[in-house]
C-alpha cells in the first residue's frame, strides 16, 4: 500500500523518553555580541549538516539568491539582532549569512506546499471552571534529530530579574515558543499560503525587518500585558502567514491569531459563556473542513477529560497522546503565564 508521506507522522510507533532541556540565562545587560557565547560552544558538536539540512525547505532554484539575500539583510535588522546574530556566527565558525538564513528560514518557507512536507505543530489554549488559563504546545518539524540536540530554555533577564523566557535552538536567537512572566504566553505554528513570490515580495516591502520569531521576541520584550501583545501579533505586517497561539492569566484570554501577511484572517477566542472552553490549532483554518487527525485526537482528549479540575498535568496528557505527539515532535510545553514555573517543570524534549 502506497502511503503519502505528510500521512507518515502518524504511522511510526512512539518508544520515545523525554528529558528537560539544557537551561540558560541570556542577560540583556550584557553585549548583544556576547550573549550567545556559552550556547553556542555547548552545542559546537551538533551544528554540522544543520545548513545543509535546511536547504532541503528551500526550492533549489532559488536556493543561490536566497542565501545570497540572508547575507546582506542583516543590516535591516536592529542593532541587538545584528550583533547577537554576528556573536552566534563568530562562536560558530559559520558565516553570517548561512546564520541568517536559518533564524528566517520559517518566513522563507511558509508558502502553500503540504504536498511536499509533512510540517507541523499543535498549540492548544484552554481555561478550567475557575477561568485558569493553561497553554500546550507540541513543536513538529521534519529536522527532528537534529532540533533534538539543539533545543534549549532560555530565560532573557533585565536588571536582574526574568523578563521573559522561551524555548528556542542553538544558532537560533528569535523565539517561536514563550512566556512573559504573570502576563501572557505564545506560540506559532506554521500556516501554508500563498506561494513563494508573496513571501518575498513581502520580505522586500517590510524590507527584512520583521522575520516572525524576531518579531514574537520583540513582543515578549516590549508588550507588558495581553491585551497589547494581541494587538500588536494580529495587526502587525509580516514576511510569512502563521498562526499565533496567546494565552493570558485571566477568565477568556485565550486566541488563536490566523495571520495574513497584512494582518489577521481571524481572531478566535476563548468564551467560557458560549461552552467554548479550548481552543485547537494544528495547521488548518479554524473556519474550514478538515481531518487533521492531531485536532480531532486533541479535542477528543480534552472533552474526554473535561474542564472541572482541568489543570497542568490534564493539558501534558492531551499532548503525549498519540498522534498529537508524534515521530516528528521535537519537545512539549504546558505554560501557565499565572504560574511561570511551570513553563520550567512542563518542558521536554522526546528522544
Amino acid at each position: 500500500m502506497l502511503v503519502h508521506p505528510v500521512f507518515l507522522i502518524f504511522l511510526v510507533p512512539l518508544t520515545s523518553s523525554k528529558r528537560t532541556p539544557p537551561k540558560y540565562t541570556i542577560d540583556l545587560d550584557q553585549h548583544p555580541s556576547q550573549r550567545w557565547n556559552q550556547v553556542i560552544k555547548d552545542h559546537l558538536e551538533f551544528l554540522p549538516g544543520v545548513v545543509e539540512e535546511s536547504k532541503k525547505y528551500i526550492p533549489k532554484p532559488l536556493q543561490p539568491f536566497v542565501w545570497w539575500v540572508a547575507s546582506k539583510v542583516d543590516r535591516f535588522f536592529s542593532t541587538d539582532t545584528r550583533q547577537e546574530l554576528e556573536g552566534i556566527a563568530r562562536e560558530s565558525g559559520l558565516p553570517l549569512g548561512e546564520i541568517v538564513g536559518l533564524n528566517i528560514l520559517y518566513d522563507i518557507a511558509a508558502f502553500d506546499r503540504r504536498h511536499i512536507f509533512g510540517l507541523g505543530c499543535t498549540s492548544i489554549v484552554a481555561q478550567n471552571e475557575k477561568g485558569e488559563i493553561f497553554h500546550g504546545r507540541n513543536l513538529d518539524y521534519d529536522m527532528t534529530g537534529l532540533l533534538k540536540n539543539l533545543t534549549v530554555h532560555v530565560d532573557f533577564m533585565k536588571n536582574g530579574s526574568v523578563l521573559y523566557s522561551g524555548v528556542t535552538f542553538a544558532l537560533y536567537n528569535g523565539i517561536l515558543t514563550g512566556q512573559r512572566p504573570g502576563a501572557y504566553s505564545v506560540s506559532l505554528n506554521a500556516r501554508y499560503s500563498g506561494a513563494y513570490i508573496d513571501n518575498i515580495l513581502m520580505e522586500i516591502y517590510t524590507k527584512f525587518k520583521r522575520p516572525v520569531s524576531f518579531f514574537i521576541r520583540d513582543v515578549l520584550e516590549h508588550q507588558e500585558s495581553y491585551t497589547d501583545a494581541v494587538d500588536a501579533l494580529s495587526n502587525t505586517h509580516l514576511f510569512s502567514p502563521s498562526y499565533i497561539i496567546v494565552a493570558g492569566t485571566k477568565k477568556n484570554e485565550g486566541v488563536v491569531i490566523s495571520r495574513n501577511r497584512w494582518s489577521a484572517a481571524s481572531v478566535y477566542q476563548l468564551n467560557m459563556d458560549a461552552n467554548q472552553w479550548f481552543l485547537v490549532e494544528t495547521n488548518y483554518d479554524n473556519w474550514k473542513k478538515q481531518g487533521d487527525n492531531r485536532r480531532i485526537t486533541a479535542i477528543q482528549k480534552l472533552k474526554e477529560i473535561g474542564k472541572i479540575n482541568f489543570n497542568e498535568k490534564s493539558m501534558a496528557e492531551v499532548l503525549i497522546t498519540s498522534p498529537v505527539k508524534n515521530n516528528l515532535t521535537v519537545f512539549s510545553s504546558v505554560i501557565q503565564p499565572k504560574n511561570p514555573e511551570i513553563f520550567d517543570s512542563f518542558t521536554w524534549v522526546w528522544d
